[in-house]
């Protein structure tokens, strides 16, 4: 590492030939692509050789401070190519612009929708519509649902289940029609 802190390339490449094997394996542990693996072991050389004097022998190992370089660099490539495909990913649907009467066809068939629901829930037995009605239009639990109502558990399943049967029956009657 002195040799290489004077100047020495012939030093950094043998460092990189004794120790390049072991850190691809590091890196591979954390990235699956070659050329980024590739990248991030060209990444390490250049930190060596800038900033040889950070290593010191006295703290540890060369190759202890050589594979914490590797996994630093490694999970920033991760966390780099994360935040690029987040970024991208919100370019791509900031530059869908939804125009405003495609929204208002969409509020309305969702309210066409829910009109729908009620009706069909409104045509269930009172306690099957009630359950029915708190776990898809409220989203509660079943847990919930036997808190809020004071059932037991089989009961308000047995509800539900009766309850989607008939509401499947009356959609399949409604489409026949």
């Amino acid at each position: 590492m002195s040799r290489i802190d004077l100047g020495s390339e012939e030093a950094l490449e043998e460092v990189y030939r004794r120790y390049e094997t072991t850190l691809r394996s590091a890196i591979l542990r954390i990235m699956n692509n070659d050329a980024e693996v590739d990248e991030v072991q060209q990444d390490i050389v250049l930190h060596v050789w800038n900033q040889t004097s950070s290593f010191s022998s006295a703290k540890g190992q060369l190759l202890g401070w050589l594979i914490t370089i590797a996994r630093r660099r490694s999970f920033d490539r991760v966390r780099q190519r994360s935040a690029y495909q987040r970024a991208t990913t919100r370019y791509e649907l900031s530059s869908v612009h939804p125009t405003h009467s495609w929204m208002v066809d969409k509020e309305v068939q969702q309210n066409e929708l829910l009109a729908l629901l009620m009706n069909f829930i409104g045509e269930l037995p009172l306690p099957q519509g009630e359950v029915v009605q708190l776990v898809f239009l409220e989203g509660l639990t079943q847990r919930e649902i036997a808190a809020r109502l004071a059932l037991p558990f089989g009961h308000k399943k047995t509800r539900i289940e009766l309850g989607m049967r008939k509401l499947n029956r009356s959609a399949l009657c409604q489409q026949a029609a």
